[in-house]
């Protein structure tokens, strides 16, 4: 796959599908709640979730101090609330003790935080301090790999491949254009190859033995 075609794949992807990501908030604890929530969530109740989280606990200090049952019914819309309040509590505690109150801007310190793995480290980097990074959920995993652009088992291996072939200035809003695509096309078990816009540029929709529809 050329970088040119690779171009080409993500200008129609962004010609296709608008609008903003729901952990796209700026503000660097927004997002990373924000982005703590969207695990395993749909964007539009990670949004609901959020606003309500938000609304009671408007910064790193408030959370830090909150009590875990009056957090709980606030996440409920959002996979594993029950996992993700204690995790919450706690990693806003660790920013308001060893980071001075502020999200760290250094993916090594981002990854010390409960319930932050590199998909989100990189969310944070992105979104909250524009750096150029790589957010790759299953949905930019099951797509690169099915474009061609890569062949690899899992997301962190994704995210070290698509290093090696994809521009860096593609990097930031990749996420949000393979998470719609996945939703809307490419979807996890048969994609709809027949309505995807992309097709002409992918393996697997070029592939006459593939399933599709």
């Amino acid at each position: 796959m050329s970088t040119e075609n690779i171009r080409t794949v993500m200008d129609i992807l962004a010609a296709t599908y608008h609008g903003r990501g729901s952990v796209e908030l700026g503000d660097p604890y927004k997002v990373l709640t924000a982005t703590v929530i969207s695990q395993r969530t749909r964007e539009e109740q990670t949004t609901a979730v959020s606003n309500r989280v938000f609304a009671r606990y408007p910064d790193i200090n408030s959370l830090a101090g909150a009590d875990e049952a009056e957090l709980f019914p606030l996440l409920v819309g959002s996979q594993y609330p029950e996992t993700k309040a204690p995790r919450l509590i706690a990693m806003a505690k660790i920013l308001r003790d060893k980071h001075g109150g502020q999200v760290p801007n250094d993916i090594d310190a981002l990854l010390d935080l409960p319930g932050v793995g590199r998909k989100t480290a990189n969310c944070v980097l992105i979104y909250a301090f524009e750096r150029e990074a790589l957010c790759v959920d299953i949905h930019c995993h099951r797509i690169s790999n099915r474009l061609g652009w890569v062949e690899t088992q899992t997301p962190d291996q994704t995210e070290k491949a698509l290093e090696k072939v994809m521009p860096r200035d593609l990097w930031a809003g990749s996420n949000r254009l393979f998470l719609q695509h996945g939703r809307a096309i490419c979807l996890p078990g048969i994609p709809k190859c027949s309505e995807c816009p992309v097709r002409e540029w992918c393996e697997y929709g070029q592939d006459p033995k593939t399933a599709k529809r």
